[in-house]
């Protein structure tokens, strides 16, 4: 093959390469650092429920339209790509909340944890007014310190989100 074909040959197969990260049937998807994050909703699962599939296989699905990522994850770059090691995601449950400091529809949040070996999904927690979205986050190597606009503040730690007690 002489160098001008071979040149117009991979002109023609990288925007393929490129693309092929990400199914066109999903939302979004995210590259971690064990592998490809797709987020499905609810109209595109066409089974009453959003979805989280790493690497083909399900690790989370709820009852809700859609579920939305914060934009202050943490991660790395590698090879000019970014690689999602932490980050957390809301959604509005398609029942009402019958949570102990709240009562109504509510906006859930979970951890997702990709640093180690195996993906960790955090409990579910909500902030003190129910509906509060996250204002910030500090990530570090052991824990995370989550604070919501309203205030409410929580700590993840090996897995596991628990309220701070001010």
């Amino acid at each position: 093959m002489s160098k001008t074909a071979k040149y117009f040959f991979m002109l023609l197969i990288f925007p393929t390469i490129c693309f092929a990260d990400c199914a066109r049937e999903v939302t979004s998807c995210y590259l971690t650092k064990l592998g490809l994050l797709e987020q499905r909703s609810k109209e595109e699962a066409r089974d009453g429920y959003s979805h989280l599939i790493l690497n083909g296989v399900e690790i989370y699905k709820t009852k809700t339209p859609f579920m939305a990522f914060i934009s202050d994850d943490e991660g790395v770059f590698k090879n000019k790509k970014y690689i999602t090691t932490k980050t957390i995601f809301s959604f509005i449950p398609a029942e009402p909340c019958r949570h102990k400091e709240y009562y109504g529809y509510c906006r859930v949040s979970v951890v997702l944890d990709f640093s180690g070996d195996k993906p960790v999904i955090s409990n579910e927690f909500i902030s003190d007014s129910g509906s509060s979205v996250i204002d910030w986050v500090s990530w570090g190597k052991a824990n995370a310190i989550i604070v919501f606009e309203d205030g409410s503040k929580f700590k993840y730690m090996n897995g596991h989100v628990e309220r701070v007690i001010k």
